[in-house]
């Protein structure tokens, strides 16, 4: 089960203000810095705040890929094929369902809550008329992505190494 509600997403935090996802997501490394007024428009057209259930599957490998995630609260699992979980989601703004900034593309792994967790769901092909819109700052999110994915990816990597080693143990 999940209940979504619409909210201004990026808000415009108060110099006060110091929890809360809207503020968490201004200062995150995708969008900290960026033109706020585009922020906005992506919050009022492609972002909703989501919660799901312990054990909910938000996607499935394979699945037609519309959304991007952003974790607020909670742990997700992203998992391939039958293998156990591949990347563990746990810290506020990690980011996840990537595929779904790539034409006609498939989610790639399959991610299943495992406590109960919010995140902020934006439809990618809002936010993309956007980016078209706004070309610099998509370049900009683009480009941060990228980085954020090639982090990630060697992390992974390091670890499958790690195993592999190790004669399969850790």
């Amino acid at each position: 089960m999940h209940i979504a509600r619409t909210k201004a997403v990026f808000g415009f935090p108060d110099k006060n203000q110091t929890e809360g996802w809207e503020f968490h997501i201004t200062e995150m490394d995708l969008f900290k810095g960026l033109d706020l007024t585009v922020m906005g428009e992506i919050a009022d057209t492609a972002c909703t705040e989501t919660s799901y259930e312990k054990g909910t599957v938000l996607f499935n490998e394979g699945d037609p890929a519309d959304n991007l995630y952003i974790l607020y609260k909670g742990v997700v699992d992203l998992k391939i094929g039958e293998i156990k979980t591949v990347y563990r989601l746990t810290a506020t703004s990690e980011i996840f369902g990537w595929s779904s900034l790539v034409e006609n593309a498939l989610y790639t792994a399959t991610a299943i809550a495992e406590t109960d967790i919010q995140v902020v769901k934006i439809d990618s092909r809002k936010m993309n008329r956007l980016f078209e819109a706004n070309a610099l700052f998509g370049l900009t999110v683009y480009r941060r992505l990228s980085a954020i994915f090639n982090k990630r990816l060697s992390g992974i990597y390091n670890r499958f190494l790690s195993i592999e080693r190790t004669g399969g143990h850790r």
